[in-house]
């Protein structure tokens, strides 16, 4: 028998500790599995960590293998081997222990929750452990109102709106039946699809411009879509034609987030590539923040892509996570924005437009400050300039003759809340289109949470992290990793600290030595050309081709599985 000695979680991560009885020790092949009271699998759990006595299951809640969650239910934890000998995971501690380690996951801006509890069948011989998995949606009756009642008035144009609701979807989904059955008329499409900006993101321009140097539209179509639905309202009419070029594509790039992929069933033969623009950072996203506000519902349009990218192998559960898919669908490509960001012949023009621009900067010790935003989205960004103590940061500059470049996150409007006396070393280059540029000429960086540190550390320059509220951060927005122990650099909570820090040299450079070989497989100019030759044109390594269907093999196998039924009341 195994008994159930702890729980704990990391984020969406459950784990659970067990130790064995005699009769189980020395048990060899043993796999651990979900399963259903009727006796179906619903998931395997991975063995994180083993030692003598105890073993430690590991199970993400939201993907059960297939992009899913956990299918609501009553399930048993099951050791099985080869032989079919099968061993249930016990519980012999106090009850109310056990019921303090389920846990609630409120999700899509509380219009529904997913909860996990843990209960003991006491119909059975043995103290046997339940996990209880229930996904609550709320209906349109319960959001907004405790007591699960509206006015007549309130039903009436709650109905209209999900009845409009409906229509919308439905008249997408017979655009997309519609222009997808004429597909073989036409030349296959690539198309560049990004809802959240105007233009296309770095990632995904370079690839543009890579396809069309390589002479690709003698083959393919590539079109592109772009806009900016978090900031602009955008017309039924011009919907449509967005959907439109959705169905005419066989190859789909984007960049973040595709509302329409919510709704839109597209065909298996589409692919969809995430290029998403940025690194391996800290801030929780998707998944990955689970049961803060704002996080995504069960299924989204995260689950829709077949491919993402990342730098590294090591690297790759950080896009994994956030997009509820597995870890071998995440391919380590390198970035393409950074072809051009390592390629000399631009670092030595980009370097020549900025002191042309900017003669003062010239011979001057460079400080860049980059920071990410605070607040909830677009719309309420910020970040609290009183923190910064100016007057200081002046002075070092005068003793060091440094200057001070503030690059501030596109989110946050306006311009720096500096004084005019400052100017001569302090820059606002809100303006400047590409942070990477600045990165050449930059020797120190200032930052918090943002994803810039790894661009940042192929320069092999020191960081500083200004970090004042990572605590708060970290319970507010979640951070999919432990952040004291995986930044580049010295963290700071004061600014009288950064200054400090700076005075001293004290950087903590060993760390940026530490982590650069794991962050990076490819520190070339041809992660582009791997995007295109791997995942659009469909040559996949390998290597990364059969560990995915090694993966998926493996689900299959384990969700194959049954094991004879237990009654329960």
């Amino acid at each position: 028998m195994f008994y159930l000695k702890d729980v704990s979680w990391e984020r969406i991560h459950l784990n659970l500790w067990l130790e064995p009885d005699e009769t189980s020790v020395g048990l060899a092949s043993l796999r651990f599995y979900l399963v259903s009271l009727s006796g179906k699998t619903e998931a395997e759990f991975s063995l994180a960590e083993a030692d003598g006595q105890s073993s430690c299951l590991s199970l993400n809640v939201t993907n059960n293998g297939l992009n899913r969650c956990v299918t609501s239910g009553t399930y048993r934890v099951l050791a099985a081997d080869d032989t079919g000998k099968v061993i249930p995971v016990l519980y012999e501690g106090l009850f109310e222990t056990l019921t303090g380690f389920g846990r609630g996951f409120v999700y899509d801006s509380g219009k529904g929750v997913y909860s996990v509890s843990f209960m003991i069948d006491e119909f059975t011989d043995l103290p046997e452990l339940r996990l209880v998995f229930l996904d609550a949606g709320l209906t349109p009756s319960d959001k907004g109102n405790p007591y699960g009642k509206k006015r007549l008035s309130d039903r009436l144009k709650s109905g209209l709106k999900k009845t409009a609701g409906a229509a919308n979807v439905l008249s997408q989904r017979l655009i997309y039946a519609v222009v997808r059955a004429f597909r073989f008329l036409r030349k296959p499409h690539i198309l560049f699809l990004c809802e959240k900006r105007d233009v296309l993101a770095p990632n995904m321009l370079a690839v543009y411009q890579r396809m069309h140097q390589r002479g690709m539209t003698k083959t393919y179509v590539i079109d592109r879509s772009t806009r900016n639905t978090e900031s602009r309202h955008f017309s039924k009419l011009s919907t449509a034609g967005v959907i439109v070029k959705i169905a005419k594509a066989e190859t789909i790039i984007i960049d973040d987030y595709v509302p329409a992929f919510n709704s839109l069933a597209l065909a298996d033969s589409v692919r969809v590539i995430q290029l998403w623009h940025a690194g391996a950072g800290f801030k929780g996203v998707g998944y990955s923040r689970w049961g803060h506000f704002g996080c995504p519902p069960p299924f989204s349009a995260h689950r829709r892509n077949d491919f993402a990218i990342a730098d590294s192998m090591a690297i790759r559960h950080f896009f994994s996570e956030p997009f509820g898919i597995l870890e071998e669908q995440v391919i380590p490509t390198g970035m393409p924005r950074m072809d051009a960001y390592l390629s000399e012949e631009h670092r030595r023009t980009a370097v020549e437009k900025l002191y042309a621009s900017y003669p003062a900067l010239k011979g001057k010790q460079i400080i860049l400050f980059a920071p990410t935003y605070r607040g909830r989205n677009r719309k309420t960004a910020y970040y609290p300039y009183e923190l910064i103590d100016f007057d200081g940061l002046y002075r070092y500059c005068e003793d060091n003759d440094a200057a001070v470049l503030f690059k501030m996150h596109p989110w946050v409007p306006g311009e720096v809340a500096f004084d005019a006396r400052y100017r001569d070393r302090f820059f606002s280059m809100n303006a400047y289109p590409d942070i990477n540029e600045l990165f050449y000429i930059t020797d120190l960086l200032i930052t918090d949470y943002s994803s810039c540190i790894y661009e940042f550390m192929l320069m092999k320059k020191p960081m500083l992290f200004f970090a004042f509220d990572k605590d708060r951060y970290s319970v507010s927005r979640g951070f999919h990793r432990d952040y004291a122990s995986n930044v580049p650099g010295k963290i700071c909570v004061t600014f009288d600290e950064v200054l400090r820090a700076m005075r001293a040299r004290d950087y903590e450079f060993e760390k940026v030595e530490r982590m650069l070989p794991e962050y990076f497989d490819h520190a070339d100019t041809d992660s582009s050309d791997r995007v295109i030759d791997w995942l659009v044109l469909d040559r996949l390594p390998d290597a990364y081709a059969s560990a995915l269907k090694e993966r998926r093999d493996a689900v299959k196998r384990a969700r194959a599985r049954s094991f004879p039924p237990v009654d329960s009341v």
